[in-house]
């Protein structure tokens, strides 16, 4: 039953991954479509804007997936010093303190969400988005990171072995 749900929220992180990548694709058209409004003279309207959010929204939801695929820069210069149970409590004390940077991180993005469409709050730029939208997407990726590192936790203390480079055959915990 616990693979099944590692399995499925692992599916849920490489979803936010393509879209992630979908949006990279979406923030280098807009960044052409500028280059090319200011080449012929026409206007643009707020499509630096919107690459911004693009490109806020692509970093965040690609986040719990490098989180889970090991890509992000993490305490291994301690961590590979150790072995064994030692090891294992290290990288279940430093997945802790995460955990709750985390959601402490995830909680307050939704907080800024909810009171930037409670005080209808818009952008400053030419387009005047409700600030909300974008920073919804935002929110949606630190809670999957929040959830993926919370994972990640779970599974260091259950299934230590499935995410142990050690004990593991495979690239990362994605495989499991």
């Amino acid at each position: 039953m616990y693979r099944r749900l590692s399995n499925a929220l692992d599916t849920i992180y490489k979803v936010g991954a393509a879209a992630s990548g979908a949006l990279l694709v979406l923030l280098c058209s807009l960044v052409l479509y500028s280059i090319a409004s200011r080449m012929f003279g026409f206007y643009a309207g707020g499509a630096t804007d919107v690459a911004g959010y693009v490109m806020a929204t692509s970093t965040f939801l690609a986040l719990a997936y490098t989180f889970r695929t090991q890509g992000h820069i993490r305490v291994a210069l301690l961590i590979q010093n150790f072995h064994g149970s030692k090891r294992r409590v290290i990288e279940i004390l430093c997945l802790a303190v995460m955990s709750v940077v985390m959601a402490f991180l995830a909680f307050y993005m939704y907080r800024l969400v909810y009171d930037s469409w409670d005080f209808g709050e818009r952008s400053e730029g030419a387009d005047a988005i409700l600030i909300w939208i974008p920073q919804l997407a935002v929110a949606i990726g630190a809670f999957l990171l929040a959830i993926s590192v919370l994972h990640s936790l779970i599974q260091a203390i259950f299934d230590y072995d499935a995410i142990n480079p050690e004990t593991s055959e495979h690239e990362g915990p994605s495989e499991v």
